[in-house]
Formats: C-alpha cells, structure tokens, sequence
C-alpha cells in the first residue's frame, strides 16, 4: 500500500466574500455599517483621545535626548614598500639622534653622496646647514610647522580675552545697554572707543579698504596703501583681523603696488579680491597662511582699480572692477591663475546740460582735454534689482548702468561738483540711496525724482564716506577731515546729533557699520582702524519705512512741490504698498 503524499502550498489566499443570507454576511454587513458610520456619518464627530489604534506604538524620545545620528563611510588607502621603508627610517633616525651628533647630523639633513667614485656632497646645502646643533634643528622645524601657528594662534586669542573680554562682549552684543528702555531714556547718540586694530606694519599706510567676511563677521580685511600722491614709494598691504585677537592679525600679505580696494565674495568667503594702484586685479585665498593667488591680471591697465563689486550670475560668481581711465571690467576665474577680463563699460566725459544738482557749468575756453573719458572712482549695486549698477566718477556724474547692455548706460545725473567717493543705498527703503563727495556735500536721492531730496553742507570740509545704519532707517554716519558725525533725520539735519573726534587725531577715510548696527569700524590715513560702540540710540521703529518717509516730508515741509514728486512716487521701495 503507497502511503499518501503531503500536500504542500506554496500561496494560500483565503477568500474575503461569504454568502449574503448567512450569518457570516449580517456579520459582514454589520462591520461594513459601522465603518462608514465612523467615517463618513456622525460618528465622526467622537473623542478619539482615548481609544486605540491599529498602528505600531513608536517611541519618542525628547529633542534634548535625542543623539546626533552618526553618518559611516567606506574608506580605505595604499601603503607602498617605500613608504614603510621611509617611515622606520625615519624612526631609527630619531632613535639615534640621542647617541650621536656629528654623524646624525648628515642623516637628518639628508645629505646626499652622488657616488662612491664622485665622493661629492650635495651642493645645494651649505656647510652651516650641517653644523647646526639639535636644538638649532629642533626650533627651525618648529617654526616651519603649521600645527605650531595654528596653536600659537588660539593662544593668542585667548590671552586678548583677558585683556578685551567685556569690549569683545559689546561688539557681539551680548551685553545689552540698551538705555531707550529706562523710564527717563537720554539719547545722546554717543560712540565709545572699544579698540584699535594697529600694529608696527600698518604705520603711516592709509586704510583704503575694508570688507567684512561674508561667512562671519568675526573676520574682516583691511587694506592698507597711501593716500597722498607724493607717496610714490609706498607698498601695500592686506592683513586679515579678527575680532578674538585685536592686537594682531591672523594673515599678513605683501604686495609691490599700494592696495587702493578689496572685496570678499559672496559664494567663496575664502576669496578676497584686490585692486592695486597700477592697476593689477588679484584674488587672494585667504584660508592660506602664505600667499597664494587663485586669480590674477596684471596687464589691464596703468590707472589705478578703485572699486570692487562681486556679482553673481546663473550661479557662477564674477566681479566687477572700476578704473582711473574710466574703464568698468567684467573678471571670470578660469583654470588657469590669470583672470579673464571683459570690457563691459566706459564712463565718458560729459557735454551739455545734465538733469540733477544744479550748478555752475566750468569754463573751460579754449583747452582742449587730454582725456574723453572721466575717472570711474566708486560702484554700487541696485539693492532691489541685482543686475543694476551705478558708477560715480571724478566729475561728479552718476551713470547708471547694467551688465547686460555693454559700453552703453541706462541713465546719467549730475550729483555733485566734484569727485564722488560713495553711493550707498538704503538698507530699508531701496529707492533711495546717498552720495557724498569733494564738494563739501552729503546727497539724499530717490529714484523717479532728478533733484536731490536733501543737500547737506555742514561744513567747508569734504565728505570721504557715508555709511546708513543697519538698525534705524534714519541715522547714518559720515567722516569729514578727523571728525566723525552721527545723523538721525528724524530729529533734525541742519547740525548733526554727535561729533566724534579720531582717537589718533588723524584725517578718516572709511567707515563700516556691524550688520548689527551696534558697532562702527572707521579707518584712517595713519592705518588705524578704530572700532567704536554706538549708544544712546533711540528704540527701532517696527515701521521703518513709514518713519523714513515721514521724516523726510517734515524735512520738506517748506518744498511744497517737491513733497508732491514724493507723495506722487506713493513707496520708495520697490513692491511696497503706499507710505504713509
């Protein structure tokens, strides 16, 4: 008798239908019944806070708890016979240099023998080289070590925080002396003296540039070259500061030629691009100790690169440089070190009569000049529309300008009656921007109007730069001679709310505000960089447009055409609705 095989399934799908008049279908018909009463009739409407579910409990854990997920990766490496070779001679090296000098020496040195016959040692080494004791040896090879810098470098920082910890405090804002919150607030508009970036190489080198670091603010550049023309002499200098070590800076670079301008990138904050008096353009890769060039031009022109911008296009990042002979270039990096450079503008002198400040046309009679183009002395980029920029020039126009469209402008004004040195925009209301300049005058302009808003003239002294605050729409800064006045619109503008004297009694030249707000950074032709604290500011506004624009009607409040042009422009920003 055959036994019966095992009958084994591989898939067994039991089925979901039972016959309708049997008590497995009123079941059905029942379950059926209850769950669209749950889910589409009233029953929706239950507490369901404390009945179950048919899902996996999963266990939580609380964001103070909960460990940094640990990411893994394969990695691996190749050790050749020679490398092993090298690495226990170079042990059995160390472990005879405590037996012997004279033959050790020649070891570490690695003087070599060309060959037994020649008996000939290497030429490249000199004799004093070999006669070095072991400490010589030790310290010259501590000094060429980079972990020793480094290390050098943290304690440097923190011996300056025991000297600069309550200063280094104010700078961050981390000690608030807000005073627009006691009960009978003082607005007295004051700056304190925090610290100064100097040391023995920045003596007598004018301060002709500064950048904050894109990444941190922690870290800012500073250039350093002349200021008067007799200086034929002078060389430049780019040190690299940084707020932990005020007394000395983390990178020095040298140059041949006077630093007249820098800029970091935006993309790249290692990237620092410079202009040179004779006209090089360089970018220099501050992540360095030493220098190292990722791009360079040195053959564009013999007039000096007075301004810097970065700009950024279907994500690549270029930058524009503005000349003494009025030229406006295009740099792209390429593989190689050198630069590549494209004409994008010229500024030409202008003929006939300009719209904007009204003044006196000079005679020039008969003389003909030597020059059809004027000097491109400052850039600035649109703060609402990116592919704008504007150029001021040594006759006091101002050329509006775009990438897009080469060797032609979009508009040009007269602004001033001299040399302009600044146009800065508004950080809160992107219609209006100001100019100062050689003529003793402070510009406000808004775009849609061709005569200034407001013509400042304090005193017989010119204007080498204006800076807005980035906390208030309606206080700004700017240096004539050795003084540093702090304005606020909002209170008045015939005299300014403070006048700060130069610690170092020397003439300024640039000034910087922290992102902030609650610092400014002003330079000088002797190469100091004072870093202040600004207090005694009144509350910020939560409306800082409307405060400006109501500001700058009270100012108007005689000009009764001109508060119409305003009122007619409805915003001065861009996509905003009416001010009021």
């Amino acid at each position: 008798m055959v036994d019966a095989l095992e009958t084994i399934f591989l898939l067994d799908l039991p089925s979901c239908i039972v016959p309708k008049e049997t008590e497995e279908g009123e079941a059905a018909e029942a379950d059926n019944q209850l769950y669209d009463y749950l889910t589409k009739g009233k029953g929706r409407n239950r507490k369901v806070a404390t009945i179950g579910v048919q899902t996996i409990p999963t266990l939580r854990k609380t964001r103070s708890t909960e460990p940094v997920k640990y990411e893994f990766r394969d990695n691996s490496t190749f050790a050749s016979n020679w490398e092993m070779y090298d690495t226990y001679n170079v042990i059995d090296v160390d472990e005879l240099a405590d037996k012997g000098d004279g033959y050790v020496e020649l070891i570490i040195k690695e003087v070599e023998v060309i060959e037994d016959d020649a008996h000939k040692l290497n030429d490249e080494i000199h004799p004093s080289e070999v006669r070095k004791s072991k400490e010589e040896r030790e310290l010259e090879k501590l000094m060429n070590n980079q972990n020793y810098f480094n290390a050098a470098l943290v304690i440097e920082r923190l011996l300056a925080n025991n000297c600069y910890n309550s200063e280094q405090k104010k700078f961050k804002g981390l000690l608030d002396e807000d005073e627009s919150l006691d009960a009978t607030p003082k607005y007295h508009y004051k700056l304190d003296l925090l610290w100064t970036f100097c040391n023995e190489d920045t003596r007598n080198r004018c301060v002709t540039g500064i950048s904050f670091n894109t990444y941190t603010e922690d870290i800012l550049a500073v250039g350093y070259g002349k200021y008067y023309f007799v200086d034929r002499k002078s060389t430049g200098v780019v040190m690299i500061w940084n707020i932990k070590n005020p007394k000395q800076p983390e990178r020095q670079y040298y140059f041949r030629y006077s630093v007249t301008s820098l800029a970091f990138a935006k993309k790249n904050p290692n990237y620092l691009a410079v202009g040179f008096y004779n006209g090089d353009v360089k970018v220099v890769d501050v992540s360095k100790r030493d220098l190292e060039l990722v791009g360079e031009d040195c053959s564009s022109s013999f007039e000096p690169a007075w301004d810097v911008l970065w700009l950024e296009q279907d994500k690549e990042e270029y930058f524009l440089v503005c000349f003494g002979d009025g030229r406006v270039c295009k740099y792209h990096f390429t593989e190689d070190v050198v630069l590549e450079r494209v004409q994008i503008m010229r500024t030409d002198k202008v003929e006939g009569k300009l719209k904007g400040l009204k003044a006196l046309r000079m005679f020039e009679g008969n003389q003909v000049s030597s020059s059809r183009h004027s000097s491109a002395l400052c850039l600035s980029l649109h703060s609402a529309n990116p592919s704008i920029y504007f150029i001021g020039t040594n006759e006091g126009v101002i050329h509006r300008c775009t990438p897009h469209y080469c060797t032609q402008h979009i508009d040009m004004f007269k602004a001033h009656e001299g040399s302009i040195h600044t146009i800065k925009f508004s950080p809160f209301v992107n219609k209006v921007f100001a100019t100062c300049g050689d003529d003793f005058q402070e510009c406000l302009w808004v775009e849609g109007i061709d005569e200034p808003l407001i013509v400042s003239r304090y005193c017989t002294e010119p204007v080498l730069d204006f800076e807005w605050s980035p906390s208030h729409s309606t206080i700004a800064v700017s240096l004539r001679g050795m003084d540093i006045f702090l304005w606020d619109l909002q209170r008045k503008i015939y005299s300014p709310q403070s006048q700060t004297k130069s610690p170092t009694n020397s003439r300024n030249t640039l000034c910087r505000f922290t992102s902030c707000g609650r610092c400014l950074l002003v330079g000088d032709v002797d190469g100091n960089i004072h870093i202040f604290a600004v207090s005694g500011l009144p509350m910020p506004a939560f409306f800082q447009e409307n405060l400006f624009f109501q500001s700058v009607k009270n100012i108007l409040l005689t000009n009764t055409e001109l508060v119409k042009k305003v009122e007619k422009l409805g915003s001065l920003s861009f996509g905003q609705k009416r001010s009021r």
